[in-house]
């Protein structure tokens, strides 16, 4: 592995049909780095991702992968680099789970598609760090969200790629799960240097979990840095309009937002 590799984008506009979503948009993610992006519903953060990872033709601007526009780069080219997880995956009709992270390996075969030992030894350990190894030979139809999105997380993680996006990986997840996938994301960040850049909705793990936090609101990056530097309480009213107040985390000692809701009441000063 290596966290060298870099993706970016450049005057992004990005929109579906007529609707504009994000116009003129640069950001960069930062090698090595665990950028997590924020923002309310409909802010383009899933957008952004999508257009990042390929998935989304710019209506303006480019998006480069190691300083090459990524849609005049193979996809054969662009799957040995960067794996991506969308919000909304569809597995083909009754296949298998083993079958299904054995996909993530598509780009490291060979034209004659020849399954290796190095095959078999990624999918394995994909399949045992999200903990479906006890589902390998279960159809993908027949399994929980919770369950699927672990499979799907499998799938992108034995493609074992140097740049990862995810986009809501901890969706149908309970806490638990949701915190083993951020250990896990934490984990390849830090010891092979992948870089990643996931949406989430929680802001309290965002803060938690993230070097690099990027904030965005109606389709611009309002702010971006360290999630010490960017999450404060005048940041949270203005791109979420919640009234909120700022503590540290017990556990981490990392932002912590918590919401005083529309109705929230102060109690009166000592007399």
């Amino acid at each position: 592995m290596t966290s060298q590799h870099t993706l970016q984008a450049r005057g992004l506009g990005l929109g579906y049909g007529e609707r504009e979503i994000i116009s003129g948009l640069d950001v960069e993610l930062p090698p090595g780095r665990f950028t997590v992006v924020v923002g309310p519903n409909a802010c383009g953060k899933s957008t952004l991702l999508r257009a990042m990872a390929r998935l989304l033709t710019p209506t303006a601007g480019t998006v480069l992968l190691d300083g090459r526009d990524i849609h005049h780069t193979s996809t054969k080219e662009v799957a040995a680099r960067l794996g991506v997880l969308p919000q909304t995956p569809v597995a083909p009709d009754g296949i298998t789970v083993a079958d299904l992270v054995g996909r993530g390996r598509y780009p490291h075969q060979g034209w004659f598609r020849r399954w290796t030992a190095a095959d078999s030894e990624a999918v394995g350990a994909a399949m045992l760090a999200t903990d479906v190894l006890d589902l390998a030979g279960r159809s993908v139809d027949e399994l929980s969200g919770g369950q699927r999105q672990r499979v799907w997380i499998a799938m992108a993680l034995a493609q074992e790629t140097d740049v990862l996006l995810l986009d809501e990986p901890t969706t149908y997840l309970d806490i638990s799960h949701q915190l083993d996938v951020l250990d896990l994301l934490t984990d390849l960040n830090r010891k092979r240097g992948v870089t990643l850049a996931v949406v989430l909705h929680d802001l309290n793990l965002a803060c938690r979990y993230a070097d690099h936090l990027i904030a965005m609101k109606a389709g611009r990056v309002v702010a971006e840095g360290a999630p010490s530097d960017v999450v404060t309480e005048s940041l949270v009213h203005d791109v979420f309009g919640l009234r909120n107040t700022v503590v540290p985390d017990p556990a981490s000692g990392t932002p912590m937002v918590v919401p005083l809701g529309r109705h929230h009441v102060t109690s009166p000063a000592p007399q």
